[in-house]
C-alpha cells in the first residue's frame, strides 16, 4: 500500500467472522429489520471488537508510525461506512474493508 512516497506494511489479518457475526446480532437486537443508518453505526461500535481485533495485530507497526490508540480510533471511525457495507450489508469483501483502511491510514499517518 503507498501513497506517494509513504508506505506503511501492516501484517494480515483473518476476517474475523465472529465480530461480524456480533454485529450483525447486535444490529437485530437494536433496530430489528429495519433500515436506519445511526442502528448501522451503534452495532459497528459496540464493544469495540474490530478496532481491538486490528489494533492487537498492528499496533507495533502502527505505533512506529505515530498512532496510539486514541489517534487509531479516530481514523478507523472514518471507516464506520464501510464496516457497516462488509459486516452488515455484505457488499464489500474483508480484503476490500482492510485495504479502504490501511489507504486510511497511511493518509493519516499518525497525525492528529
Amino acid at each position: 500500500m503507498w501513497l506517494g512516497v509513504y508506505t506503511m506494511e501492516l501484517p494480515a489479518v483473518n476476517e474475523p467472522l465472529d465480530i461480524k457475526n456480533k454485529i450483525k446480532s447486535v444490529r437485530r437486537s437494536i433496530c430489528g429489520e429495519n433500515n436506519d443508518a445511526d442502528c448501522d453505526r451503534i452495532a459497528v461500535w459496540s464493544f469495540n471488537d474490530l478496532p481491538k481485533y486490528l489494533w492487537t495485530a498492528w499496533s507495533q507497526e502502527l505505533k512506529e508510525h505515530g498512532y496510539t490508540w486514541q489517534k487509531f480510533l479516530k481514523v478507523l471511525k472514518l471507516s464506520t461506512g464501510d464496516i457497516v457495507l462488509w459486516a452488515i450489508k455484505d457488499s464489500i469483501t474483508w480484503n476490500s474493508l482492510i485495504e479502504r483502511i490501511k489507504y486510511l491510514l497511511v493518509t493519516y499517518k499518525g497525525e492528529k
